[in-house]
C-alpha cells in the first residue's frame, strides 16, 4: 500500500477541486494512482461544484410533462456543455424522468440534483438545472405542451373551464402551445407586464414622437399609444392567433369554447428556451 502524502493529496485536490477527505480516500482506494484517483471522483460524483462547476454549460435540453392525474405540467431546463451531451440517451432519459417526477411531485429541483451528479460521474460534462415551471389546474382544465424538434424550447398553456376530452379542445391546446412557442409572449395580460417595462417603453416611444417634432403636448398621448400597440403584439391573449390573424388568442379561445359549449380561459402559460 502507498503512503498517501499531503503532496498527493494537495496535487489531486489542484486537479480536481474536491474536498480534502475526497482526496484522500480516492488515493488510498487507488493506491496513490492520481489518473485512477480522478476517474473514481468522477464515478462517485464528487466532482460535482469543482472544477467541471466553472465550466460554461450553453447546450441543453428542455424536459415536457403533464403529472399522471393531469393536474400539473412541468418544464424542467437542463443544461450541459455540449449538444453531443444533450442528444446522448442516457441524458435525454435523465431530462424526460426529471420533468415527470417535478410534474407529479412538486417540490425543488435542488432535491433531485443526484440525478445531475450520476450523469456528471458518467460524462465527464458540468451540467445544471436552468429555469423551470410547473402550472396547477384551478379546476376543470387541460393544458398544451409543445417541445421544439431540437428539443431545447418548450411550452406548457393552461386552459380552465372544461375538461379538454374532445378532439376540438385538443387541438386548440396544441394550437396554443404551438402560437406561444412562435410568438414569445412576455406575459399572460398586462397585468404581467413589468412596471419597468413599461416605463422603459413609454420613454422611448415619447423621445422618438419629440425627436420627430411633436408638439409637447401630444408627446404623452403619442406614447401611450405606442405603448398600447406593442401590449397588443407582446400579451399572450391579445396577440393576433397565428392561424388566424384577425383574431386574438383571446377571440380565438373564446369562439372554440362556444363550439364546445363552454366558457374557456386561458389561465397560465410558461415558455422555456435553453440559454435564455
Amino acid at each position: 500500500m502507498a503512503e498517501i502524502t499531503a503532496a498527493m493529496i494537495k496535487a489531486l485536490r489542484d486537479a480536481t477541486d474536491c474536498g480534502m477527505m475526497d482526496a484522500k480516500r480516492a488515493l488510498t482506494e487507488t493506491n496513490g494512482n492520481q489518473e485512477a484517483a480522478i476517474e473514481l471522483l468522477r464515478k462517485q460524483g464528487a466532482l460535482k461544484g469543482g472544477k467541471l462547476a466553472g465550466r460554461s454549460t450553453a447546450q441543453g435540453r428542455i424536459g415536457v410533462a403533464v403529472s399522471k392525474d393531469g393536474k400539473h405540467a412541468a418544464l424542467v431546463e437542463v443544461q450541459s456543455e455540449t449538444d453531443f451531451t444533450a442528444r446522448n440517451d442516457q441524458f435525454v432519459a435523465m431530462v424526460d424522468a426529471i420533468a415527470q417526477d417535478f410534474a407529479d411531485k412538486g417540490g425543488d429541483l435542488a432535491s433531485r440534483q443526484d440525478r445531475l451528479t450520476a450523469m456528471v460521474a458518467k460524462t465527464g460534462e458540468n451540467m445544471k438545472f436552468g429555469k423551470s415551471a410547473r402550472l396547477t389546474l384551478g379546476g376543470a382544465g387541460f393544458f398544451g405542451t409543445y417541445l421544439h424538434s431540437d428539443f431545447k424550447l418548450g411550452v406548457l398553456v393552461q386552459v380552465e373551464g372544461d375538461g379538454g376530452k374532445s378532439d376540438t379542445a385538443k387541438a386548440l391546446a396544441k394550437d396554443l402551445a404551438m402560437h406561444a412557442a412562435a410568438s414569445a409572449p412576455i406575459a399572460l395580460d398586462r397585468s404581467g407586464v413589468p412596471a419597468d417595462y413599461l416605463a422603459k417603453e413609454k420613454e422611448i416611444a415619447r423621445e422618438a414622437a419629440k425627436a420627430e417634432g411633436k408638439a409637447e403636448g401630444v408627446l404623452d398621448k403619442i406614447a401611450e399609444g405606442k405603448v398600447n400597440a406593442l401590449l397588443k403584439e407582446k400579451c399572450f391573449i391579445e396577440q393576433p392567433f397565428v392561424k388566424e390573424p384577425k383574431l386574438s388568442v383571446s377571440q380565438h379561445v373564446e369562439n372554440i369554447g362556444k363550439t364546445i359549449g363552454a366558457k374557456l380561459t386561458v389561465k397560465a402559460y410558461a415558455r422555456i428556451k435553453v440559454g435564455e
